[in-house]
C-alpha cells in the first residue's frame, strides 16, 4: 500500500513539474529552406516518363543544376532517392523562385543499369522543373538522354 502511494506521489509531482515548466513538447525538425525540390525518378529510358509508367529508381543521385549569368547559376544541390525512387532536397538561396523554374533542371547521372540490368549503361535522365506552390518544385518529367560518341572519354 505504501508503494502505491509513493508511486502516486511521484507521478503527481512529475506531472505538476511538467505543467509548471510551461515547456512545449519537442517538435520534429522543420525544413528551413527557400526552395524545395521533390519528386520521383523512374527506372526507365523512355521519354517524358511519369510516375505510374515505371518502377522507381532507388539510390539514384539527383542533381539540381542551374545555368545562366545570374545568381541562379551558383545554385546547386543534390539528393539521393529512397528505396522507392522518391527524393527531396531543400536549398537556401537568395535566387527568386521564378529564376529557379526557368534556369534550373534535374539531372540523374547514375547509370540506369543500377536499377535494371537490361537498360543502357551510359546516358542520363533529365527534367525541367515546374513550380507547384510558392517555393516547391517538381520534375516536369524525366527523359533519357543518350551519351553521344563525342561525350565519351578518349581511349
Amino acid at each position: 500500500m505504501a508503494c502505491k502511494r509513493l508511486l502516486l506521489v511521484i507521478g503527481v509531482v512529475a506531472v505538476a513539474g511538467a505543467v509548471a515548466s510551461g515547456a512545449p513538447p519537442p517538435q520534429p525538425a522543420r525544413i528551413q529552406a527557400d526552395v524545395v525540390v521533390t519528386g520521383f525518378v523512374p527506372c526507365n529510358n523512355g521519354t517524358s516518363m511519369r510516375t505510374g509508367s515505371a518502377p522507381g529508381f532507388p539510390g539514384a543521385l539527383v542533381e539540381l543544376q542551374c545555368t545562366g549569368d545570374g545568381a541562379a547559376s551558383a545554385l546547386a544541390a543534390n539528393a539521393t532517392t529512397d528505396g522507392k525512387g522518391w527524393f527531396r532536397m531543400a536549398v537556401n538561396t537568395t535566387v527568386a523562385p521564378s529564376s529557379v523554374a526557368s534556369s534550373c533542371s534535374l539531372v540523374v547521372e547514375t547509370p540506369l543499369v543500377a536499377c535494371d540490368a537490361t537498360l543502357p549503361a551510359a546516358g542520363t535522365l533529365r527534367s525541367g522543373l515546374r513550380r507547384l506552390v510558392s517555393i516547391v518544385f517538381f520534375p516536369r518529367g524525366f527523359s533519357y538522354v543518350a551519351t553521344s560518341a563525342d561525350d565519351s572519354p578518349a581511349a
